[in-house]
């Protein structure tokens, strides 16, 4: 019965994604203060990551252009763009945190050659950081989520906004999050941008910001 349940509540989440991802933008777009959203929904993916499994410690740095004034959206299908980008690098650094504590138990000799001069705990010492930013010019506003986990992989870069494509193990993913989010920005007539390597990875999304009274 477990499992039935289990691949049952999998089976209602793609279906459920899928129908969103197929809504399309029927939504209207209105002028909506950008900074408070991205606060807002930072802050709920943090204490919902908080209060799920193997919770993390992350710092979180907010850097947000106080110039950056409204900005045409869908605010209800804008909100899951952040959510789904920031609960995405909370997963990676949750991995590579995990990573770091077990590669930390090993001995030198299970381990790829001897521990720095640091001292055993040397590898433990990751620290989790988030950082957004956001920036205002003449046209456009910039949105970049940074994170320092374990970077993607470039034979997976290609491949990560594609539908169904997921690195999750087991049921964790439906691989509809990031296609969906892309979708959502080129919707806003924007664009979404990676960049990743090794203990980096950033997302930036670029959005319109001409004033409406401005495009008449």
């Amino acid at each position: 019965l477990k499992t039935i349940h289990k691949h049952g509540s999998r089976a209602d989440s793609i279906v459920k994604s899928m129908l969103q991802h197929s809504r399309g933008g029927d939504g209207t777009m209105e002028p909506t203060p950008l900074n408070p959203i991205i606060k807002e929904y930072v802050n709920l993916a943090f204490h919902g990551m908080r209060a799920g499994q193997d919770p993390i410690n992350v710092d979180i740095d907010l850097q947000l252009d106080k110039s950056v004034g409204e900005v045409p959206l869908v605010a209800e299908d804008f909100s899951r763009v952040i959510l789904n980008l920031v609960n995405n690098a909370f997963d990676a650094m949750k991995e590579k945190s995990q990573k770091s504590i077990v590669d930390g138990r090993k001995s030198p000799l299970e381990g790829e050659g001897e521990r720095s001069e640091q001292g055993d705990d040397a590898e433990l010492k990751y620290n989790p950081k988030l950082t957004i930013r956001t920036r205002q010019s003449d046209k456009s506003v910039t949105i970049e989520i940074e994170d320092n986990g374990p970077g993607i992989p470039d034979d997976m870069r290609d491949k990560i906004l594609q539908p169904f494509f997921t690195t999750k193990k087991g049921t964790a993913g439906t691989g509809l999050g990031l296609s969906i989010t892309n979708d959502i920005i080129k919707a806003h007539g924007g664009s979404l941008y990676i960049y990743s390597r090794p203990g980096q990875t950033v997302f930036t999304i670029k959005l319109n910001s001409v004033k409406f009274e401005d495009s008449l």
